[in-house]
């Protein structure tokens, strides 16, 4: 049995948290492989300490820890550890893992590395952090994190820029050791819709997909799209320009009265979160889709538009690299006048994305998943205890 660790997980109160996260575990169990996920939900609570073990919706385990001290249980693995060395078996009914895989090196790669040792198990590290090559050099973390990658027996970023990024921060780790695999994504859920080419159409609408939770201001720049959508109107006033937001989150309220007060309020329209048929439709019906972020390790979102038929406009970074050519959109630098001026090519070319059909096989369910299972035969056998 694998065990899967992760402190990301989709939740009633988090439904997009970690939700790429549960994609890769199911294609590994839809594969045959016999894996255990555990969440550890750290968060804030009344008590000095309450945990409680459960079991979520889809099998998967949950150690639910609050606490008035959840910030320093959260950076301290080591008190996880200690504790699930001697309660793994009691409060689930499960034996010690063969292995263990955990799901981004903070804090699960470095719980990880103090399981494997009390276990005796080799273990994984998936990287799906844009933060994981610069946490290497953190004050206070580094050297946790870089012994949490030196002891690992394999490191499985998903992407090739993250590898390439992270071998770069790693000197000493020999490049056998990484291997991409990438994220699980179903785009047999967005099939490609086939629209005509209008350049310089009368009526343009531009989609947004981000989650507005207050973590990710600095990251998901949508307050740019707007300050752009204003330039378009400048520039075209005689196009009736949209926006519309897919996404939920703390940050949308904030978001919009700096709309109304651009002169935005009857431009941009709130979504809020949608289910995959909700979203295929917004890809489906929308002119342009923009990605302003300031990092990504992925970017499905941009990848889902593309593979529906939509052109994209994205922060000019490495994760887009592969995927935007000039026949399916621009990459510009991360400032509004920069967007629209994407959005102006674009909309003069009147530009169509043909079907994608290799990139949704390389990212399909099936296709993770087997190599997910190929890598845990190969990786057990080579290292069958530690």
């Amino acid at each position: 049995m694998i065990l899967w660790l992760t402190y990301w997980y989709p939740d009633e109160a988090n439904p997009v948290r970690g939700n790429f996260i549960r994609a890769q575990w199911r294609a590994a169990k839809e594969a045959g492989v016999d894996a255990e996920l555990l969440f550890v939900d750290i968060a804030l609570g009344p008590k000095l300490l309450d945990v409680q073990w459960g079991r979520g919706s889809e099998g998967e385990h949950i150690l639910q820890v609050r606490s008035r001290m959840w910030k320093s249980l959260y950076h301290t693995p080591i008190w996880a550890a200690n504790l699930l060395s001697k309660k793994w078996t009691k409060k689930t009914g499960l034996p010690t893992p063969e292995a263990i895989h955990a799901q981004v090196v903070f804090p699960a790669g470095l719980l990880a590395e103090q399981l494997g040792r009390r276990w005796n198990v080799p273990y994984y590290i998936t990287e799906h952090w844009s933060k994981a090559g610069r946490w290497t050099r953190h004050k206070l973390f580094g050297k946790r994190v870089r012994t949490a990658y030196h002891d690992a027996s394999a490191i499985l970023p998903v992407s090739e820029h993250l590898k390439a990024e992270l071998q770069q921060a790693l000197p000493s780790i020999g490049a056998s050791r990484f291997t991409v695999v990438p994220n699980a994504v179903d785009l047999g859920r967005f099939p490609h819709v086939e629209k005509a080419s209008q350049p310089k159409a009368s009526r343009v609408t531009l989609l947004g997909v981000a989650s507005l939770i207050p973590a990710n201001a600095l990251i998901k720049r949508v307050d740019l799209v707007l300050e752009a959508l204003v330039e378009l109107k400048r520039r075209h006033p005689e196009v009736a320009w949209v926006y519309r937001h897919v996404g939920d989150g703390g940050r949308m309220a904030r978001l919009q009265d700096y709309a109304k007060g651009l002169g935005l309020a009857d431009q941009v329209e709130w979504v809020g979160a949608l289910d995959a048929t909700a979203l295929h439709a917004e890809y489906a019906a929308a002119d342009v889709f923009v990605q302003p972020s300031k990092t990504e390790t992925f970017g499905i979102v941009v990848l889902e538009a593309l593979h529906t038929g939509l052109p994209v406009v994205a922060s000019d970074i490495p994760a887009f690299e592969q995927w935007l050519s000039p026949e399916r959109g621009v990459r510009v630098a991360l400032d509004p006048k920069e967007i629209a001026q994407g959005v102006l090519t674009v909309w003069e070319q009147g530009l169509r994305v043909a079907p994608m059909d290799m990139e949704a096989k390389k990212y399909a369910p099936t296709e993770v998943g087997a190599q997910l299972k190929e890598m845990y035969a190969r990786l057990v056998r080579a290292s069958p205890g530690r």
